[in-house]
């Protein structure tokens, strides 16, 4: 493969940037790394603080499976993140959060963005953003959103930013392969979280916890028990008049505060 990690010192945004370059037939597994973004972007159009200092980081994808499983990208993708930070002795109490959120004593440490497209002969592909907080940590909170946390607030010894791209990098698109292939040998109908559907809730919090799942625009949609998330990314919220169940475009997740 001749896909490379290039590192740059700034730019608008990195997805848009790998958007642009997969249209024109980027390969499968081009990374693209900022040390600062000026228009960084987290899901639903929220901005994404781009300041120095963090991990900031953009991968094409062009895994061979149905483009329709590609909402699948986004728990791979989480769990390759963590298992890098895992090799570094950093994960100790990170945690994913539905859908797309790393988190850590109930802060956001990080997120990614997956975005789909189709190149100038029509051929799929995705670019998959993920930025986390390594030495800086960003003061603005969205609306509902979490307070932010950074891998220098929860470890003593981190490693250079540019170490941790290197390993981010090459366990996603490891952990993308590795699921394009497992999904291949399955049914046509199994849902994209198939795969990794164990190791996904195994590392997901707020799982048998009572959640608020709030609509994009902030309003409650429900507020239950987080019961587990499906194979298609769907969460399933048991409420006093029965189980609510929510795609992932529909509905953010918040822990109920005692």
């Amino acid at each position: 493969m001749d896909a490379i990690l290039t590192i740059v010192d700034v730019t608008g945004s990195t997805n848009d940037d790998l958007l642009e370059a997969g249209k024109q037939g980027a390969p499968h597994g081009t990374g693209l790394a900022a040390r600062a973004q000026t228009a960084g972007r987290g899901r639903r159009g929220h901005k994404w603080d781009s300041t120095a200092g963090n991990l900031l980081l953009s991968i094409v994808l062009r895994p061979c499976v149905n483009p329709a499983k590609y909402s699948g990208l986004a728990a791979v993708s989480g769990l390759a993140v963590l298992e890098a930070l895992e090799k570094q002795g950093l994960a100790n109490e990170i945690g994913l959060k539905w859908p797309n959120d790393l988190v850590a004593r109930g802060h956001k440490l990080g997120g990614i963005l997956v975005e789909a497209a189709r190149d100038s002969i029509g051929m799929p592909f995705a670019v998959c953003g993920i930025g986390v907080n390594v030495n800086y940590t960003p003061q603005e909170v969205p609306d509902g959103g979490l307070a932010a946390i950074g891998l220098s607030d929860l470890n003593e010894n981190v490693p250079a930013v540019d170490v941790l791209l290197e390993e981010v990098y090459h366990a996603v698109v490891g952990a993308v392969d590795a699921w394009a292939e497992r999904l291949n040998t399955m049914e046509d109908n199994a849902g994209p979280l198939a795969p990794v559907h164990d190791e996904y809730i195994a590392h997901l919090n707020w799982i048998g916890k009572n959640v608020i799942a709030r609509s994009p625009a902030g309003d409650e949609l429900a507020r239950g028990i987080f019961r587990t998330v499906d194979d298609y990314g769907r969460a399933s919220i048991e409420t006093e008049s029965g189980l609510c169940v929510f795609h992932f475009e529909e509905a953010s997740l918040r822990p109920l505060s005692d």
